[in-house]
């Protein structure tokens, strides 16, 4: 293994472990791209679960185009190059999950479990609801030159940017 695929992996690795935030894309219905922060968690099968409110931007732009782009980025630390920092990115399918669901209520109790008792607060509020974002495609940048694509499947399955991922 190559030392840029060996530092690819390990950044994968630290910054799903790290996982609390995603920076998501969206785009407004006139085609206007937009960026926000949103809570996160992996589900078992792998895909981002943000809780969103229905006054949020990125709500009504998920429920009129359910595509997104999910960022996660590893912490701008002092003297670190801003051009090569690390990062992943992912091209998602966005399902919204019915609050009267058993997965909603899954997703709930995972959101405790992981960020305390302000989602029981949150789950009272109507405007609130569940977006499942199933990576699509996946690019992890490891460093200058040292860029691959990530099985959405299988985050630990790279190819070098330019080779498709084989299935």
């Amino acid at each position: 293994m190559t030392d840029a695929l060996a530092r690819a992996h390990a950044i994968i690795a630290e910054l799903r472990a790290q996982l609390s935030t995603v920076i998501l894309g969206t785009t407004a219905a006139d085609g206007t791209p937009d960026a926000s922060v949103a809570a996160a968690l992996l589900d078992a099968d792998g895909a981002f679960v943000v809780y969103l409110s229905g006054l949020a931007a990125h709500t009504r732009h998920l429920r009129l185009n359910p595509r997104a782009s999910v960022l996660l980025v590893a912490a701008d630390t002092k003297g670190s190059n801003p051009f090569a920092r690390p990062r992943l990115t992912f091209a998602c399918a966005a399902e919204s999950i019915a609050g009267d669901t058993e997965k909603h209520g899954t997703y709930v109790s995972a959101f405790r479990e992981k960020f305390g008792g302000t989602i029981d607060v949150l789950a009272t509020l109507p405007d609130f609801q569940f977006f499942r974002l199933q990576p699509q495609s996946g690019r992890v940048v490891a460093g200058f030159g040292a860029a691959f694509n990530v099985d959405p499947l299988d985050w630990n399955r790279l190819t070098t940017v330019g080779v498709p991922p084989v299935r």
